[in-house]
């Protein structure tokens, strides 16, 4: 539910979508500044890194450490564009149940864009650091990318800190909300525009990245088709999503749990806008079917709440469990309403559902899955 040092920058939000009348991207004006795979294993155990049949051991709990999450401040991105005509669209948004949502292409992304979700976003990166070891990914791209693109950039600081991290590559962060920092690294570029489109962004990429995309998107297999076709022989591209389903290694999640229920709820939410919300799983199906080889599989355990002994899991639990509560409000503006549920009774259903990931009785995670796969090297 829906991430190398944690620092925060000025930021942004949402992800792109859909078709309809096509206009340029418009670029925004900046100022410079799992499963593991068998030979990643070893690398991964040395590293801490819980991931595959790793079982997470029980025995935290909030007591055990002062956990809080940081408060961090938005900063809303103002200027002209290159597109003078749709210059006052981007920047205009509209507002359902108190949550405010991107007005360009309105309808393609179904979760607000106001600060609320851009620190819940913010807050995500920071738990995927964590949970990771710091990575900010997991393809073999190399020392010296020379192009990179992330769609669906969202606040940006995923595209900031690869910029920092590669000075020699060029990185452009695409995303439908025009939210991103206006202090940035010289090598990142950000622009508006809806990656289900026709993509006129460039070509020959080394490297692209999608992060909580593939369960909003209408067709996944088309978005990697397009990025198949603009990537160099020998490129990579790696899907970042959570499965948006309750695990347990101990069968200690009951049939009723209310985050259960939720998550069967959000099947039917995101169904309204013809996405699926479970996706992440069939990442390697959609890879193949777009042409890519080679493809290979992580994930990371992510706890709901602080139950884990461990203290980095209990943090990274602390961080989860605080996304999903925050998450609770903004799919409440849109998704149960439009599933008939009175306001009442969703507030009700969603106390129910904070009240659950506090029981420690109750040894449920997440799974959010790394999914990469190379464009094949005789490829044109």
């Amino acid at each position: 539910m829906g991430t190398s040092d944690g620092k925060r920058s000025p930021r942004t939000s949402p992800k792109g979508s859909p078709k309809s009348d096509k206009a340029s991207p418009v670029a925004l004006e900046q100022s410079p500044r799992g499963e593991t795979e068998p030979d990643d294993q070893a690398q991964s155990e040395a590293q801490g890194l819980l991931h595959g049949n790793a079982v997470i051991e029980v025995g935290g709990s909030d007591e055990d450490g002062e956990f809080s999450a940081s408060d961090f401040d938005a900063e809303s991105i103002s200027g002209q564009t290159d597109t003078t005509s749709i210059n006052s669209s981007i920047y205009e948004h509209s507002y359902e149940n108190g949550r405010r949502y991107h007005r360009y292409r309105h309808g393609r992304y179904p979760i607000p864009n106001d600060e609320a979700e851009q620190n819940r976003e913010d807050m995500l990166h920071t738990m995927m650091l964590e949970a990771t070891d710091g990575r900010l990914f997991y393809s073999p791209i190399g020392d010296y990318p020379q192009r990179i693109a992330d769609l669906g950039t969202g606040t940006g600081l995923w595209a900031i800190e690869v910029a920092d991290k590669y000075p020699s590559a060029e990185v452009m962060g695409l995303d439908l909300s025009p939210i991103q920092p206006v202090w940035v690294p010289p090598n990142v570029k950000f622009l508006v525009d809806d990656v289900e489109d026709e993509w006129l962004n460039g070509d020959d990429f080394d490297f692209v990245h999608l992060r909580n995309m593939i369960p909003i998107l209408k067709s996944p297999v088309n978005v990697l088709k397009q990025a198949f076709a603009h990537m160099k022989p020998g490129a990579w591209v790696e899907l970042q999503d959570v499965d948006g389903q309750c695990h347990t290694d101990d069968d200690s999640i009951p049939e009723d749990w209310p985050i259960k229920r939720f998550t069967e709820y959000l099947i039917q939410g995101f169904a309204q806008f013809g996405t699926n919300s479970h996706a992440a799983v069939f990442g390697a199906q959609y890879l193949a079917d777009a042409g890519f080889v080679n493809i290979k599989h992580n994930y990371i355990k992510l706890p709901y709440g602080t139950w884990p002994r461990d203290k980095v899991m209990r943090l990274v639990g602390m961080y989860y469990r605080t996304a999903c509560e925050d998450f609770f409000p903004a799919v409440g503006a849109l998704h149960f309403p439009k599933m008939g549920w009175e306001k009442t009774a969703m507030e009700l259903f969603f106390a129910e559902c904070r009240q659950s990931m506090r029981d420690p009785r109750v040894h449920a995670y997440g799974k959010m899955h790394f999914w990469s796969g190379q464009k094949p090297l005789d490829a044109e």
